[in-house]
C-alpha cells in the first residue's frame, strides 16, 4: 500500500482530483483509527500473558498492517494506551540454583512454557480475525463513500476495484470487501440506475398495403391495364400465355454471322525480322 499522496487517480476527472485525494486520506485515517483501537484492546487483553510492547509486535504479526501504516499505529497505540488500566502480568516461576539439577522439574517447566507460548499464539490468531472483521468493514465504509464520489463517472464495480488496488487488499480480502459494497449499494443503484433515453422507432404513418393493392400500383410497371387480371399461379402455370420473347432461330442466325478470332482478317504489315 502507498501513501495517500501516491496513489493514483487515474480514469478521475480533473475536477475530482481533490476530492478523491481528500478521500483517499479519510481513508487513510478511518484504518489508522481502526487498527489503533484494536490494537489498544489486543494490548489490555493479552496484558496478563505478554508484556505491552511484546504484545503490540504480537499484534503486528497477526494482524495485516501495511507497512507505511505500522509506525503510525504503533505511535498512536502508545500514545493512547493508559498503563494504569493495564492487568498485571503474571510471571512465570523459575528454578533456583539446585532445582535445576533436577530433570523432572526442568521438563515439566519447559512443557509449560511451550503450552504458555502456543495458547497465547492461538488466542492472538483469534483475536487477530476479530481485527480483521474490524479492517474490513472500515474498508467497506471508505469503499461506499469512493463509490459515492465517483458516481456517474465510473461503475460501482470499477469504482470498488479502483478502491481495492489502491489500497492493496489480499485476494480473500479484498473479495470480501467488494461483495459486501456490491450488497449494499444494490438498493440504491436500483433505484437511481438509468440506461439512457431509448432508441427510436420511426412511426409507420400508414399501414403495409396488402398484395392486391401492391399489385394496383404498380400496374404501370408490369406495363398492365387496370382492368386486366393478374394470374399468380403455381409454377405450373408457369409455361404458356406470357409476354413472348425473341425467337431462338434469330440468336442463332446472328451467331452464325459471328466470327471466331482466328477467323477475323488481318489488317495491317507484318514487321519483318
Amino acid at each position: 500500500m502507498s501513501v495517500p499522496s501516491q496513489m493514483s487517480l487515474r480514469r478521475i476527472p480533473t475536477c475530482l482530483h481533490l476530492t478523491i485525494r481528500i478521500a483517499y486520506a479519510s481513508a487513510w485515517e478511518a484504518l489508522v483509527r481502526t487498527h489503533t483501537d484494536q490494537a489498544v484492546q489486543f494490548i489490555h487483553e493479552f496484558a496478563p500473558r505478554i508484556a505491552p510492547l511484546a504484545a503490540i509486535e504480537l499484534y503486528f504479526r497477526v494482524v495485516a498492517v501495511p507497512d507505511p501504516m505500522q509506525e503510525v499505529v504503533r505511535t498512536r497505540t502508545l500514545t493512547s494506551l493508559e498503563i494504569d488500566t493495564l492487568a498485571p502480568l503474571v510471571s512465570i516461576p523459575t528454578l533456583r540454583g539446585w532445582q535445576w539439577l533436577r530433570l523432572d522439574l526442568v521438563l515439566e517447566h519447559r512443557r509449560y512454557r511451550r503450552r504458555h507460548q502456543e495458547s497465547t499464539l492461538q488466542l492472538a490468531r483469534m483475536v487477530g480475525a476479530r481485527a480483521a472483521e474490524a479492517i474490513v468493514a472500515t474498508h467497506v465504509a471508505n469503499a461506499i463513500e469512493f463509490c459515492g464520489l465517483v458516481r456517474g463517472v465510473l461503475t460501482v464495480e470499477q469504482a470498488a476495484d479502483h478502491y481495492l488496488r489502491e489500497f492493496s487488499l489480499a485476494s480473500s480480502a479484498a473479495h470480501m470487501v467488494s461483495q459486501r459494497v456490491q450488497a449494499r449499494v444494490v438498493g440504491q443503484e436500483l433505484t437511481f440506475h438509468d440506461d439512457g433515453p431509448l432508441p427510436r422507432v420511426p412511426a409507420q404513418s400508414s399501414p403495409a398495403p396488402s398484395f392486391a393493392e401492391a399489385v394496383e400500383r404498380h400496374y404501370d410497371l408490369l406495363e398492365l391495364e387496370s382492368g386486366c387480371e393478374v394470374d399468380v399461379g403455381g409454377a405450373e402455370r408457369l409455361e404458356g400465355g406470357g409476354v413472348e420473347g425473341p425467337d431462338l432461330a434469330d440468336f442463332e442466325a446472328e451467331n452464325d454471322r459471328r466470327l471466331a478470332p482466328e477467323q477475323v482478317p488481318f489488317q495491317g504489315r507484318v514487321a519483318e525480322a
